[in-house]
């Protein structure tokens, strides 16, 4: 049978979107060899994983304005704004726990991808259980300046999208014969340059690791590649793409509830809409 890959973009509480079409693929009972996420496209993913259908939407909307979850105010202390600890801590009646049981049991295999301050390059957390798994999660989804690098076996990490945004071409080296991705932005969508304000920020805080810094500031140039490789990809039928249909308003830290709901709830239509391209995809 062929080897299939599923790959999950990040973008905060954009991730709505992937939430609702991994849903999807949960009711039909569709599962992939490897799931490939970066930042909250790794937070859906140990979910899907896990096989726990809605839980995802559940706190993010159920649980948006609790700051024991989601506080500007961890930043104050260099603390990730969502809180990662407290997401997969047990609370009990009225949460649904992480299933790690489930997740470790799992045949698909899971990975992670970070960003190594050191070099300037992503690493790939292997299915991480525990709290290694804790760890790689936080450092896929810390963001330069308001969090502090996470400490990880593979070194100090940030945001994996600083380096692979949508990483596919992961899938592609370890030689997979289908790729389904997921974006959290509609296929039109092209990341401005870098300021220069946004730039001298880099080069004043992380200067004494130019690598790190040459990838963060020329990040807008390598997702804009990331996007056009995979739009000829998916003409070439080499990968298939699901994407939001129209530009997505909801904001990385939207603070509106509704506006989360509807954007997973056009994640479950739009996966649902495609479900039947996908399976024809699948079995070519």
């Amino acid at each position: 049978m062929d080897k299939t890959a599923l790959v999950l973009e990040g973008g905060a509480l954009r991730g709505q979107y992937t939430a609702g079409v991994l849903d999807t693929f949960l009711t039909h009972g569709l599962h992939f060899d490897t799931v490939i996420g970066v930042s909250a496209g790794a937070l859906c993913g140990t979910n899907y994983v896990s096989e726990q259908l809605g839980r995802t939407t559940h706190v993010n909307v159920g649980y948006r304005h609790d700051p024991n979850y989601i506080s500007l105010r961890r930043a104050l202390h260099r603390e990730d704004i969502i809180n990662l600890d407290y997401l997969f801590a047990p609370h009990g009646d009225g949460w649904e726990d992480f299933d790690q049981a489930t997740y470790d049991a799992s045949p698909t295999q899971f990975v992670v991808v970070a960003t190594s301050v050191t070099n300037g390059r992503p690493v790939y957390f292997v299915h991480p259980t525990g709290s290694e798994l804790v760890d790689a999660l936080k450092a896929s989804s810390a963001m330069p300046f308001i969090s502090a690098p996470q400490d990880t076996r593979l070194g100090l990490c940030l945001d994996g999208g600083i380096t692979d945004s949508i990483p596919y071409g992961y899938a592609q080296a370890a030689g997979f014969d289908k790729i389904v991705v997921i974006r959290t932005r509609e296929r039109a969508y092209r990341k401005a340059a870098t300021s220069p304000v946004l730039a001298a920020a880099y080069q004043h805080t992380f200067g004494e690791h130019p690598a790190f810094v040459e990838a963060a500031i020329g990040r807008p140039e390598m997702y804009n590649r990331q996007a056009d490789a995979l739009d000829a990809l998916e003409r070439a039928g080499a990968a298939f793409v699901i994407a939001p249909s129209q530009p997505v308003t909801v904001k990385r830290l939207e603070g509106d509830t509704g506006k989360l709901q509807a954007l997973y709830d056009t994640g479950r239509q739009e996966g649902e809409a495609r479900f039947a391209a996908l399976q024809d995809y699948l079995k070519a």
